[in-house]
């Protein structure tokens, strides 16, 4: 009771944003039902302000592509619901601009989020949907509140989706650089954000890293992880910033940094393992290591058979763990008949 009447009078006294931080800061560090806990007190003190479920629903779809699991759909959906529900409700009372930019920023986002996971799951058409609507209310909320920072994170997003969309569906999108549009608007969340900074600069690095590796993406990437050491989910970041550079002993030693990391808390999520083991096994084969590459290859494909889930990405990884695993024999082959010098690394 004692708590509960502390956080009724941090919402009154409009410090709620104590504890949208104190949440975020527990997702940062892979708490994420603790931090959809916080979300849910939020909720509950003030059934009137969308930004709680907003947030709620960015740690649900967070813990999910952590897990790599779709166990927390239902209820993500649901929140993503009631979340819409109330903005409806709270934009016919709109007094201010700024009250305006938050409402279309609920908006923009649980639009998103919902787009983003539709879109894992290969439901394209009303992903591409979502994700319009999401673009539109980002420019509303831009357009209404300049300084609403948060907002060109989910707006850079899509604008670097939109540049990597397949040349069937591109007649759909209006002619532009969509990819340097994205890195501006991302950066400047990065700077700028009042809750978005840490996510953005995750996005940041990894965008930068993909479009064009460099040591800048890795030193963004690893300002992040000196952050939050204890995240799987920045590590995982990390790793991708060494692996476009092609430093695969750093990113050997990063996957090798994730295994007790994940299986502390994901030791029954098998997808997961699977992803992590055949990762790691990539690694250790460009690395040179291949008994161990076999070995964590044979450790990926006896958690595949576990999974039992439905998993859009399964037959692609199954697909590359075969290739993995071909590439592994014809190298060891290689090895045993000329050395290692003259081996072409794919």
């Amino acid at each position: 009771m004692i708590i509960f009447l502390l956080l009724m009078s941090i919402v009154s006294n409009r410090n709620s944003d104590f504890l949208i931080y104190t949440a975020l800061n527990l997702a940062f560090q892979d708490n994420f039902l603790y931090s959809a806990k916080v979300f849910d007190t939020l909720i509950s003190l003030d059934k009137t302000n969308p930004l709680p479920y907003v947030f709620k629903a960015g740690v649900l779809d967070s813990y999910m592509l952590d897990h790599s699991t779709r166990e927390k759909e239902r209820e993500f959906y649901r929140v993503i619901s009631r979340g819409l529900k109330v903005c409806r409700i709270k934009e016919k009372g709109i007094r201010t601009c700024e009250d305006s930019g938050w409402i279309y920023f609920s908006y923009a986002s649980l639009y998103g989020y919902r787009a983003v996971r539709r879109g894992r799951n290969k439901e394209y058409l009303s992903a591409l949907k979502d994700a319009y609507r999401a673009i539109s209310y980002y420019k509303k909320t831009i357009k209404t509140c300049k300084k609403l920072y948060d907002a060109y994170v989910g707006l850079g997003t899509f604008h670097f989706a939109l540049s990597e969309l397949p040349r069937f569906v591109k007649w759909f999108v209006a002619p532009g650089n969509y990819r340097e549009k994205a890195l501006r608007e991302i950066k400047l969340a990065a700077d700028s954000a009042k809750y978005s900074k840490i996510i953005a600069l995750d996005e940041y690095a990894w965008i930068l890293a993909y479009l064009r590796p460099s040591h800048k993406a890795i030193a963004i990437a690893e300002s992040v992880v000196k952050m939050y050491p204890d995240s799987r989910s920045f590590l995982w970041t990390l790793a991708f910033t060494y692996r476009r550079r092609g430093y695969w002993w750093k990113v050997e030693r990063t996957f090798l940094k994730l295994v007790p990391m994940t299986l502390k808390d994901q030791r029954n999520y098998h997808f997961s393992l699977t992803i992590l083991f055949y990762n790691l096994a990539r690694a250790k084969y460009f690395t040179g290591k291949l008994d161990d590459a076999s070995w964590y290859l044979d450790l990926a494909y006896f958690n595949l058979y576990f999974v039992k889930e439905k998993q859009p990405d399964k037959e692609q990884i199954i697909k590359n763990m075969d290739k993995l695993k071909t590439w592994i024999e014809k190298r060891k082959s290689w090895r045993k008949k000329h050395g290692e010098r003259t081996f072409k690394n794919h």
